[in-house]
């Protein structure tokens, strides 16, 4: 493949499936992409009422999908209905994580505690995109964008090592899946925030002070840098883990 050049952001009519999407920078994230002219799949196992309703509001068409990412079925047919409302699918926006407890000495941590952070973060992400990536190949195009950490690139601080080892793999992943990708059109990349405020991290010990930009991220610094790497502003860019972190780490 050819990479076309670069240009505007301009998503009309694109197709998004967004997971995570009920709350934080999931919701976020489906506004912005909804804002740039896509109809999103709102996919999460709560309720996307909130999603949906902000996505209406920008004059987007939408799907509440309950989804859990742990399951190989429920993630088929999420993108079952996804083609059967679109019959395409552009952009594949994988957000959907838990944090897990990060208070505990690395001895207190138990397999079952190990095994579920690593399924639903780790093994989810690679479930969707094997899911969509017989579309993408088919249509000759798609932009995959994969939610990892500042915790899998520096071990974390505050995080627990379960999920620093799900977002580093992450990070592994999104180049494996960049590289056989190049040749379908299929763009694949990473983002690895910093601290977010967020519900999943309201009860972190997470303070202002920790970043040198002044202040926590919000899910729009996030939902922003998706909006690029999922449009063709993008163009050159494929393989890459981009740093949004407010300056705490520097490469």
């Amino acid at each position: 493949m050819i990479a076309p050049i670069s240009g505007p952001i301009d998503l009309t009519d694109k197709v998004a499936i967004v997971t995570g999407a009920s709350r934080g920078i999931g919701r976020a994230t489906s506004v912005a992409l909804a804002r740039e002219g896509a109809n999103i799949a709102a996919c999460d196992v709560l309720p996307c009422e909130d999603t949906i309703a902000d996505i209406q509001a920008v004059g987007r068409e939408s799907l509440d999908i309950q989804c859990d990412v742990l399951k190989k079925v429920d993630v088929q047919k999420a993108v079952d209905q996804v083609i059967h409302a679109w019959d395409r699918i552009d952009i594949l926006v994988s957000n959907a994580a838990i944090l897990g407890n990060s208070s505990k000495e690395l001895e207190e941590y138990t397999q079952e505690e190990w095994d579920l952070l690593l399924q639903t973060n780790l093994r989810g992400t690679f479930l969707m995109i094997q899911a969509v990536w017989p579309y993408m190949k088919k249509q000759g195009s798609g932009k995959v964008v994969c939610l990892g950490s500042i915790a899998g690139r520096i071990g974390g601080v505050l995080a627990g090592p379960h999920y620093c080892a799900s977002k580093g793999g992450i990070h592994a992943l999104v180049k494996w899946a960049a590289k056989k990708g190049e040749r379908h059109g299929i763009y694949v990349n990473g983002i690895a925030p910093g601290p977010i405020a967020t519900p999943m991290t309201i009860n972190e010990p997470y303070k202002d002070e920790m970043v040198p930009l002044g202040r926590l991220g919000q899910p729009q610094d996030i939902a922003e840098v998706v909006v690029f790497l999922a449009s063709q502003a993008s163009n050159f860019i494929t393989g890459n883990i981009i740093d949004v972190n407010g300056g705490i780490l520097m490469v």
